[in-house]
């Protein structure tokens, strides 16, 4: 924040003004903006951009009067980083939802218009095919708006999360049945150890998260191997979904699990997507008590890998 230690009573509005110009992003822009601010006669709103540490500071320069005259020019510094914050946020998502709606919506409606067309009859096989697309297309909108649900509830504090005993073995299976089917270019292997104990765990949401980790994997890599897999740690099971993609470049290990993060990439402009699947699979594992994270090397692939506390009473 604005250090205003030094600036007491009676100090020159130079003084002030530079104080303020060294920490903006815009020291020649702010400088005009202050000076004409004080130089005004009325009341004058001005928001600055500070670096360090970055803040967006909002101030309010105001004409001090007495009954003989002007005494000076008042100013009320409000920091908005906040609001700025979450009017980028805004656009973002508005942004993000609109592009990734319409392109559903735009199949839907093409296909159902082909269809009810009367000067062309269809034969049954065709007409399967353009609906098996908008069934599709309509669970890909169902999904947008379920993640963005999902979303709003982790930045609420409120995603119900209905932990119980848990065997993992049977809903990895079950996922890796589910997206095997969903590609041809990709084989799964999965690899668990004999005698793997529960966890404690919301299975629906657990099979959510593998379902995003795959999905993923599925969709960054143009083929190869994805191994699923668990390993046994005290008191936790970490599981594993590893792929032999591109791989991800260090300064982004963190950011990948930001909303609405994306990598400026060939591969993300030809998937396309929300950038909110990792972002979820993190809120949700860490309401389980567990933490989720990335080992990658560009070039050689991915691993993500999650961490949930062992059942009571288990062993390995």
């Amino acid at each position: 924040m604005l250090d205003a230690r030094g600036l007491g009573i009676g100090a020159a509005a130079e003084q002030f003004i530079e104080q303020i110009v060294t920490q903006s992003s815009n020291a020649k822009a702010a400088r005009v903006q202050i000076s004409d601010a004080l130089a005004a006669e009325s009341e004058t709103a001005v928001e600055l951009e500070l670096t360090n540490p970055p803040r967006h500071i909002s101030a309010r320069f105001f004409p001090l009067r007495a009954p003989r005259g002007n005494l000076g020019t008042g100013v009320l510094l409000r920091d908005v980083t906040r609001e700025r914050q979450a009017d980028a946020m805004k656009s973002q998502l508005l942004s993000t939802v609109s592009h990734e709606l319409r392109t559903p919506l735009a199949s839907i409606k093409g296909f159902a218009t082909t269809l009810l067309r009367q000067d062309v009859k269809w034969d049954e096989a065709t007409q399967r095919d353009f609906l098996r697309i908008i069934e599709e297309e309509t669970d890909r909108l169902t999904e947008i708006i379920d993640n963005l649900l999902d979303m709003s509830q982790i930045e609420a504090g409120v995603l119900r999360i209905a932990k119980e005993p848990t065997q993992l073995r049977s809903i990895i299976r079950e996922v890796v049945d589910e997206m095997r089917m969903r590609t041809e270019a990709h084989w799964f292997v999965v690899d668990l150890p004999a005698d793997l104990p529960r966890i404690i765990a919301d299975p629906r949401r657990i099979r959510q998260v593998l379902h995003n980790l795959i999905e993923n994997a599925i969709k960054y890599t143009e083929g190869g191997q994805i191994t699923v897999a668990c390993e046994i740690e005290p008191a936790q099971v970490v599981v594993s979904v590893s792929d032999q993609g591109a791989g991800i470049a260090s300064e982004y290990s963190d950011k990948i699990f930001e909303r609405f993060f994306q990598m400026d990439g060939k591969s993300t402009r030809r998937v396309g997507g929300a950038g909110l699947g990792l972002s979820i699979s993190r809120g949700i594992i860490e309401a389980h008590g567990g933490r989720i994270w990335v080992e990658s090397i560009v070039g050689q692939g991915s691993i993500f890998r999650f961490a949930l506390p062992i059942a009571p009473n288990e062993t390995s």
